[in-house]
């Protein structure tokens, strides 16, 4: 029973790791010649795999766009779970920020996927993906709600302060993948996040 376990548990550890390969090849793919462009057979091509294989692993274009969506926001919301709340709230942001452009500096096809073709998706898919973004939204917004409650922020309104971090730190898809390898996510969630918090910080009276 034991050796029946192991066996499928690396069976499926195998499973998924192809998986991912198979989405990497397809989000360099897709960011290549765009989305609507690749066909299933360029898709194939490019993972080196025959259709019918591919079709094994993933049975659509749609499942394959889906599962980028999913892994890129799976990232994103463990990166902002709640595992330390009494964290500050400039700290949590700035690892936020580190984490969107560690995603666009290591996997710019995910991002580009994720940011210019999520009206692409369909139905249910649809639908899971705008919970998923819904939730990540709420997470960064209580991050500056407990800011301006424990009165380390300036009285905002959330809403619009959580639009504006995200829009400033996603809009680097556009403009970060060139610059990657010369400076860090680190360093430029830095230079992002600086002027954003200063703006933000209580000034004491």
């Amino acid at each position: 029973m034991a050796r029946q376990a192991t066996k499928k548990r690396q069976t499926t550890e195998a499973h998924g790791e192809k998986r991912n390969e198979i989405l990497r090849h397809c989000a360099i793919l897709f960011d290549k010649v765009g989305y609507h462009k690749a066909s299933m057979q360029m898709l194939a091509d490019e993972v080196g795999l025959g259709k019918p294989t591919l079709y094994h692993y993933f049975p659509s274009k749609h499942a394959i766009l889906y599962a980028i969506h999913e892994a890129h926001m799976s990232v994103l919301l463990d990166g902002v779970a709640d595992k330390d709340p009494a964290a500050n709230p400039f700290d949590r942001l700035r690892s936020g920020c580190i984490d969107i452009l560690r995603q666009i500096a290591e996997h710019p096809g995910y991002v580009r996927a994720f940011m210019d073709h999520y009206e692409d998706l369909e139905g249910k898919m649809r639908n899971e993906i705008r919970a998923q973004r819904k939730e990540y939204f709420e997470r960064i917004r209580g991050i500056i709600v407990l800011g301006i409650e424990n009165k380390q922020f300036r009285d905002c309104d959330p809403d619009i302060t959580t639009y504006g971090f995200l829009g400033m730190c996603n809009w680097a898809y556009k403009w970060y993948p060139p610059l990657a390898k010369k400076r860090s996510p680190e360093e430029v969630a830095d230079a992002l996040c600086g002027p954003f918090f200063e703006g933000l910080r209580l000034t004491k009276q």
